[in-house]
C-alpha cells in the first residue's frame, strides 16, 4: 500500500490534471452521470473515476496519469518508466480492500495533449512498426500493440516498477486540449456553454467552482497517511457535482424571476436601489447558504418556504406570494438577518422549491 500525501505537498503544480478531469467530465457527462460514481485526485493516481453498482460495490475504475509536454512523446526510457509505474497503480487497485463486484475491472491510462509515437526497434532490413496516438487515433490499448513494439518497451522498464500482469489494462490516450493555461480556461468555458447553454448566468463561475472542488480534494490528507479508495475525504461524488450544477441553474432561474418581478417586489418590500443592484450576488449567495449547515437562518427560511405551499393558494401573482411569505416569516420568526437578505432568501427558495421555469 502506498504512503502518500502528494496532493498536499504537490499543490499548485497540478492544474493540468484538474483541467483534464473537468474536460473528461463534460466530454462524457451523459455516460458518466448515468452511473453512481466518484472522482479521486492524488489518490493511487493523478486522478480516477470510480463507478459503483446498484449494491454500492466498486464495478470499474478508470485511472489517469496526465502529463503535459512541450514535445511529442516517443518510445524512450521516460515513457517506459511511466508505463511501469502505471502498472504498479493497477496492482495497488487490486489490493485495495474496498468491496468490489464480481465483474470488477479497471483501466490504467496515460493521458497527454501531445502525440505519442510507439515504435519497435530499428533493425537493419526490417520495416519498423509504428503506432501514433493523436487527434485522429485518440486511444490505443497496450495489448493491441504489435509484439515488436512490446519488445522495445518491456525490457526498458525497471523490473522493480513493473507488474506485467497489469499491462493488459494499460491505455495510451490523447486529449485534444490546448497547451497554455489561458487556453485551458477558454476551452473549458466553451464546454460549459455547450453543456448548459442559457441555463446558467456565469459559465466561468461553473468551471472555477469545479476547479475549487477538485483542489480541495487534492489538498486533503489521506486517512492515516494511506491511500484507500474508501477514504471519503478524497472523493467528489456524483451528488456533489450535480448539486453544484443545480445551484447554478437554479441561480439563473431565480435571477430571471427577479428581473421579471423586481419592480413589484421592490416596491412592496422597500428594497432600495443599492440593494437591487446586488441582486445577482445576493441570490447566488443564497444557494450556497441553503446547503451550509452553519447557515441556520437561511436553512430555516428554505424549510419555511418549502413547507408553506398553502400560501400559494391565496394568490394569483407570484410577487404577491413572495411578499406574503416574507411578511409571515418576519412575524413568526423575527429573524436576525437584515430584511433584504430575508427577501432574497425567500425568492431563491421559492423559485427552487416550486420548480419554476421562468
Amino acid at each position: 500500500m502506498v504512503d502518500s500525501n502528494s496532493g498536499v505537498e504537490g499543490g499548485s503544480g497540478y492544474s493540468f490534471q484538474r483541467c483534464c478531469v473537468v474536460f473528461l467530465l463534460f466530454e462524457g457527462y451523459e455516460e458518466i452521470n448515468s452511473n453512481n460514481y466518484f472522482i479521486c485526485l492524488e489518490h493511487h493516481e493523478d486522478f480516477l473515476f470510480a463507478f459503483l453498482d446498484d449494491n454500492g460495490q466498486l464495478k470499474k475504475i478508470d485511472t489517469y496519469q496526465a502529463k503535459k509536454s512541450r514535445n511529442d512523446w516517443r518510445t524512450d526510457d521516460d515513457l517506459c518508466e511511466i508505463i511501469g509505474k502505471i502498472t504498479m497503480v493497477g496492482k495497488e487497485l487490486v489490493s485495495d480492500p474496498i468491496e468490489k463486484s464480481n465483474d470488477y475491472q479497471h483501466t490504467l491510462s496515460f493521458l497527454t495533449n501531445r502525440n505519442i509515437l510507439l515504435t519497435s526497434k530499428k533493425e537493419s532490413g526490417q520495416k519498423q512498426d509504428k503506432i501514433k496516438v493523436q487527434v485522429s487515433n485518440k486511444r490505443k490499448k497496450y495489448s493491441d500493440l504489435s509484439e515488436k513494439i512490446k519488445r522495445n518497451i518491456e525490457p526498458r522498464i525497471c523490473q522493480s516498477i513493473l507488474d506485467s500482469t497489469q499491462l493488459e489494462h494499460v491505455y495510451f490516450q490523447y486529449i485534444d486540449f490546448a497547451q497554455s493555461h489561458k487556453n485551458w480556461q477558454r476551452e473549458l468555458k466553451g464546454l460549459a456553454i455547450e453543456h448548459f447553454g442559457q441555463e446558467v448566468n456565469d459559465h466561468e463561475a461553473v468551471i472555477s467552482t469545479l476547479m475549487q472542488l477538485l483542489e480541495d480534494v487534492a489538498q486533503s490528507y489521506n486517512d492515516d497517511n494511506k491511500v484507500l479508495l474508501s477514504d471519503q475525504s478524497k472523493r467528489i461524488t456524483r451528488n456533489k457535482i450535480n448539486e453544484t450544477f443545480k445551484m447554478f441553474t437554479e441561480s439563473r432561474k431565480s435571477f430571471d424571476f427577479w428581473r421579471k418581478y423586481s419592480e413589484q417586489i421592490s416596491a412592496q418590500l422597500d428594497l432600495k436601489l443599492p440593494i437591487r443592484r446586488r441582486a445577482k450576488e445576493l441570490l447566488e449567495n443564497c444557494f450556497d447558504y441553503f446547503k451550509d449547515i452553519q447557515q441556520v437562518e437561511y436553512r430555516k427560511i428554505y424549510k419555511f418556504v418549502e413547507e408553506r405551499t398553502d400560501i400559494d393558494e391565496l394568490h394569483v401573482s407570484e410577487a404577491d406570494c413572495i411578499v406574503d411569505l416574507y411578511s409571515r416569516y418576519q412575524q413568526e420568526f423575527q429573524p436576525r438577518l437584515e430584511n433584504h437578505m430575508v427577501s432574497f432568501a425567500i425568492i431563491a427558495a421559492y423559485v427552487e422549491t416550486r420548480g419554476m421555469h421562468v
